[in-house]
C-alpha cells in the first residue's frame, strides 16, 4: 500500500489524496474500490446515529475513519461516526488507496 497522511472523499463527487509523494484530486466516479470501501465504513454505524448520505469521509492514516453525514432533514438527528483505523478492513483500504494514487498520478488531459 502506498503511503498517505489524509484522503478526503466529498460527497459533491470528488476524492482527495494527501500525502509526501502522492497529492491530488479525482472525480469519484472513477474509482471502482470506493463503494466497496464506503459500505464497509456504513457497517460501523453507532445505533444512536442515523444514516445519510456523506457531505464527507475523511481517512486519517493511523488515527481513524470520520464519516460526516448530510443533514437530515430536521438537522436533529445525529448524522455523524467515527472508525478506529484498527478496525478497517485493510484490503478495502488498500485498494481504495493504490487506485487513488495511480489516479492522481496520471495527467489530466
Amino acid at each position: 500500500m502506498s503511503t498517505f497522511n489524509t484522503i478526503h472523499l466529498f460527497g459533491f463527487g470528488d476524492s482527495q489524496i494527501i500525502g509526501k509523494d502522492n497529492k491530488g484530486t479525482v472525480k469519484s466516479d472513477t474509482l471502482t474500490n470506493l463503494t466497496a470501501f464506503v459500505d464497509h465504513i456504513k457497517t460501523f454505524k453507532p445505533e444512536d446515529v442515523t444514516l445519510t448520505d456523506y457531505h464527507v469521509i475523511h481517512i486519517f492514516n493511523g488515527a481513524d475513519v470520520r464519516y460526516l453525514g448530510k443533514g437530515s432533514e430536521n438537522n436533529q438527528e445525529k448524522t455523524h461516526f467515527s472508525v478506529s483505523f484498527s478496525d478497517v478492513d485493510s484490503t478495502l483500504l488498500n485498494n481504495l488507496v493504490d487506485e487513488l494514487v495511480a489516479a492522481v498520478a496520471v495527467p489530466a488531459e
